[in-house]
């Protein structure tokens, strides 16, 4: 993106003026109708010098950055002196590069903190008003909530129930996802929504079989591998024929596996390990035998000497049921 070098007097000008602290400060407090603009620390404002960001494209602009503490919070100021004469309808995309540069660089400096807000300022003279919108994103008043939160999908938390409920390619494999890291949990899972699986579409099939051969496939004997890879060659070519069948024959390999790693006693089974699963099996077990004893009102200290569960742990069950109750 090419932009003319600054080079007039007026430019330097301005830039000369914002190096002064007092000036630049004076200048947001006359221009920025904001409440948090006049709890901005003053002590704070540091120029911030161009050597921050290195990148050609911005070496063309004339622009100046300052940072400052609000609270605290790191706030930056990126002011882009425009010196064309007509409004640039591709403004809001050279701010948002230029933005994203500065996110950058801070990041560089502070990587375990959260993106900075940066405040884009064009100070425009050109002979024609300013007419393009002054808004960076589309569609912001509708998304302002959430296109600077990101939204959590935890599967580990999502209902098994509603997930059955939706029948599609995506929940049957989010609701096996859930319990991957137990054998004996997706086999009975697998054979719950293989009728439901028969019923895809062949090219939703296809995805539906190569995932499952991707998550069968770290825990098989190496002799069994190349028989993977070459049923996963034949999928993404052919698709599949009997998906009864292969389903058959993925449960039979997980359970061979997970049969074999319990008599010979391994320590890691079937991902997180056999005992692992094992020891999980026996914490969920408990963990239902105490729900349903608070579900009948009793207290901790009876739920405690009644099932040998330790009263933290008990407690802990109790504020999740009451969350999610």
């Amino acid at each position: 993106m090419e932009q003319k070098v600054p080079h007039n007097q007026y430019d330097l000008t301005f830039k000369r003026l914002f190096q002064f602290k007092e000036v630049f400060l004076n200048f947001l407090r006359s221009n920025i109708n904001r409440e948090w603009v006049n709890r901005i620390d003053a002590e704070s404002l540091e120029f911030v010098d161009r050597s921050f960001i290195k990148d050609e494209f911005v070496e063309k602009e004339a622009d100046v950055i300052y940072r400052a503490r609000l609270e605290d919070t790191d706030i930056y100021f990126y002011v882009l002196i425009e010196p064309q004469s007509t409004a640039d309808k591709s403004m809001p995309r050279r701010l948002f590069e230029y933005m994203s540069l500065v996110w950058k660089r801070h990041m560089e400096e502070k990587a375990d903190e959260l993106f900075p807000p940066i405040i884009p300022i064009v100070l425009y003279n050109g002979r024609s008003s300013w007419n393009i919108p002054t808004q960076i994103f589309k569609g912001f008043d509708i998304f302002k909530d959430d296109m600077f939160n990101y939204i959590l999908v935890d599967v580990n938390r999502l209902d098994d129930e509603r997930l059955k409920s939706r029948l599609d390619l995506l929940s049957i494999i989010l609701y096996l996802e859930k319990s991957r890291r137990n054998a004996e949990e997706f086999v009975e899972k697998l054979r719950e929504v293989s009728e439901y699986v028969c019923k895809l579409p062949q090219s939703q099939l296809k995805v539906f079989c190569s995932w499952l051969l991707r998550i069968v496939k770290p825990q098989v004997r190496e002799e069994i591998e190349s028989r993977i890879d070459e049923l996963l060659k034949k999928i993404e070519a052919e698709g599949v024929e009997d998906v009864g069948e292969f389903i058959f024959n993925v449960q039979q390999l997980i359970q061979e596996y997970y049969k074999e790693a319990e008599e010979k006693g391994k320590e890691k089974g079937y991902e997180e390990g056999i005992q692992e699963g094992i020891q999980k099996g026996i914490q969920r077990k408990e963990e239902e035998i105490v729900r349903r004893l608070i579900q009948k009102g009793f207290d901790d200290n009876f739920i405690a000497e009644a099932t040998g569960v330790e009263i933290e742990r008990i407690k802990k069950i109790r504020e999740e049921y009451t969350k999610y109750s």
